[in-house]
């Protein structure tokens, strides 16, 4: 991590830079992706200012603190980077934890809505339900008259049993406007 100290209307000691540097190498503890921290020490008047950006590869963050210690300074400024690198890293697990169970239920909604009602889970029973929501057709038909019978219904798809081979064949409505067809 590359750390640059600034001092405006002030001298830098060698004993203000090491404690600096220390503070700052710290925070690599909290979050490893830490590139570079620009250090600014001030001093107006009584009051010594404290302003330190962290820069990172998708992120900036900037703590500023003012008292009458430019060391108290330092360490009010980087305790405040330390929450906040610490709030991040807490947001970016939580965001992977939350896309990755998003991923599992998106999947799974996909499916379900794919068979289209026939299995939905009961609140009270860990496992899924069977749900009777349509019969197949009785009498064969022919994938014409099976993408014609789609064409009138709301459905997403349409079971068949196909006149041709006698095996049952599944249409279903494709995202382009096409159809596309199962053969089992």
């Amino acid at each position: 991590m590359n750390v640059v100290i600034t001092g405006r209307h002030f001298d830098i000691t060698e004993g203000i830079k090491a404690h600096v540097n220390d503070r700052i190498v710290k925070l690599d503890k909290f979050f490893h992706k830490i590139l570079e921290a620009h250090v600014i020490l001030s001093v107006e008047k009584l009051a010594h200012i404290t302003e330190i950006t962290v820069i990172g590869k998708h992120f900036k963050l900037t703590a500023t603190e003012t008292t009458s210690d430019m060391y108290a300074s330092i360490d009010a400024a980087v305790n405040s980077l330390e929450k906040q690198l610490k709030k991040l890293h807490d947001k970016i697990k939580e965001h992977r934890v939350r896309s990755s169970s998003s991923r599992i239920q998106d999947i799974a909604a996909r499916s379900i809505s794919a068979i289209k009602g026939v299995f939905r889970p009961d609140r009270n029973t860990s496992g899924p339900r069977i749900v009777e929501t349509e019969r197949i057709a009785e009498k064969p038909m022919s994938t014409e008259e099976a993408v014609e019978e789609l064409k009138i219904s709301n459905g997403e798809f349409i079971v068949f049993r196909n006149a041709a081979d006698d095996r049952i064949n599944v249409i279903y409505k494709r995202k382009d406007g096409d159809f596309g067809l199962i053969k089992a």
